[in-house]
């Protein structure tokens, strides 16, 4: 083919427009994409409301509903809108040179494909309209242009509203398996929901308000268990590893600690099927990454014990807070988190040692019986991370450590000596309906919990052993 221009001859490198989409779109699973229309739903939040009148909830009165069927998607906030001016930037696919929409403000949109990478996931069809309080915009995806190989622009259509300004999506020609998922017996929308209330946790807590089918989601907040922080610091106590730091833009904080009281008994626990809140979760401004991860990417079996049901009640939390999005560790998922970034790598090996300080704890806790041990746990309460961070402001300056490299300080809880109780444990286990036997037999109720009913066993063949010793 000739060069219109020069009238050379080339070759074309350009993608077809089928391979560009299936690309783009193959490796981000459903619940991320539905997840990146949220995140600019937030985005355009914090553009409107750059000073909140409270800080603490900054995002009080936004809101972004959804609803799902086996036929479409939509999404719709109110949450400001596009201008005009950074329309054509918004349908880029991917930043333009020099783009700064966004600068100066924590968000996690980095690449600029979030939006787009969504809608061609879901659908072949999809309509945009979106308006601010000054001007409005409607933009049609169809299949033709999804599919027509020299077709990349798309006509605009004004657009306007009385609704308060923000921006609707709809996708309609869904994809087969997008149309299974959301009409599907086990349904996309519980799922979802499910998610969005663990990874939006944080700002959902900040006033932001996400609806599915008209029923808002609740959060998950992340509480850890304390004693009085000014307390301990002054002599012992259970309070969490704390590490604050503030470096070349962007803030770090780490939190980790007991989320329950400690119990070696994993049959007795009644936190056992609590198991799953274990692990440490990741946040990057306001958006939690990583969800209770109790593998090596977090520190787990490296420089700390691989995880086990022993150490269940241990939780943490990371948060990075950014400016300048690139920076932070995520990927372009927006839904993991990035190993080799070099501020990911250095946090880790905080996350590292706070694990081992907990870890390492619960070898003695173990050493102690029922009773020491809620001695212990009876002076600590569960206290949600918003609440511990004000009391962490209350410590005195030298109730900290400093790196000896780095800009960040780590308080190191002065956990209890523990003293070895004299009791012994005793762990077996034995057929249910034996056990079921026994109970009716020493204590007149066969669903006696199988603690009670060992100890009562044991106290009966106590009793024998010194009455037979007394002949």
């Amino acid at each position: 083919m000739q060069n219109k221009d020069t009238g050379e001859e080339v070759v074309s490198l350009a993608p077809t427009k089928a391979f560009f989409v299936n690309m783009l779109t193959k490796d981000i699973e459903l619940e991320d994409a539905v997840l990146d229309l949220l995140d600019n739903c937030v985005d355009g939040a914090l553009r409107s409301a750059k000073n909140p009148t409270n800080p603490e909830r900054p995002y009080d009165g936004y809101h972004a509903q959804l609803t799902f069927s086996g036929t479409q998607f939509s999404i719709k906030d109110n949450c400001g809108g596009i201008s005009n001016d950074v329309r054509d930037s918004a349908f880029r696919l991917g930043r333009p040179p020099g783009d700064k929409t966004d600068e100066n403000l924590p968000t996690v949109g980095t690449y600029g494909i979030g939006m787009k990478r969504a809608v061609f996931k879901m659908g072949y069809d999809s309509r945009i309209q979106s308006h601010t309080d000054r001007s409005g915009f409607s933009v049609h995806i169809s299949r033709e242009w999804m599919t027509k190989e020299d077709k990349w622009e798309i006509p605009v259509e004004d657009f306007t509203s009385q609704d308060p300004p923000g921006t609707s999506i709809t996708v309609k020609d869904l994809r087969p398996a997008v149309a299974a998922a959301f009409d599907g017996p086990a349904s996309f929308r519980d799922s979802f929901r499910s998610r969005v209330s663990q990874y939006y946790s944080v700002l959902i807590e900040k006033g932001f308000e996400v609806r599915i089918d008209n029923k808002p989601v609740p959060a998950m907040p992340l509480s850890l268990r304390s004693a009085d922080l000014e307390a301990v610091a002054e002599s012992t106590g259970i309070a969490p590893y704390i590490y604050e730091s503030d470096n070349d833009g962007v803030r770090v904080e780490v939190m980790v600690g007991f989320f329950a009281p400690f119990d070696s008994d994993p049959d007795e626990d009644p936190t056992a099927g609590r198991a799953e809140e274990a692990g440490w979760t990741i946040v990057c401004n306001d958006r939690v990454i990583v969800y209770k991860d109790k593998t090596i990417l977090t520190g787990w079996g490296d420089g700390a014990p691989n995880y086990h049901p022993q150490f269940r009640q241990i939780s943490g939390l990371v948060t990075f807070t950014s400016a300048e999005p690139a920076k932070l560790p995520i990927t372009t998922t927006k839904r993991g988190i990035n190993a080799q970034n070099p501020v990911f790598l250095e946090v880790r090996k905080r996350m590292r040692d706070g694990l081992k300080v907990f870890t390492s704890f619960t070898n003695s806790l173990k050493k102690l019986d029922d009773k020491q041990r809620d001695d212990l746990f009876r002076t600590t309460a569960p206290v949600e991370v918003k609440i511990l961070r004000g009391n962490v402001s209350k410590l005195k300056p030298d109730s900290w450590t400093k790196e000896r490299t780095g800009t960040g300080r780590i308080f190191y809880p002065p956990l209890p000596k523990v003293v070895e109780s004299n009791s012994k444990r005793m762990v077996f286990s034995r057929p249910e309906d034996q056990v079921r036997r026994v109970a009716k037999f020493l204590l007149g109720e066969p669903d006696t919990p199988p603690s009670d009913t060992a100890a009562a066993a044991f106290d009966h063949v106590l009793g024998l052993a010194k009455a037979k010793a007394k002949k």
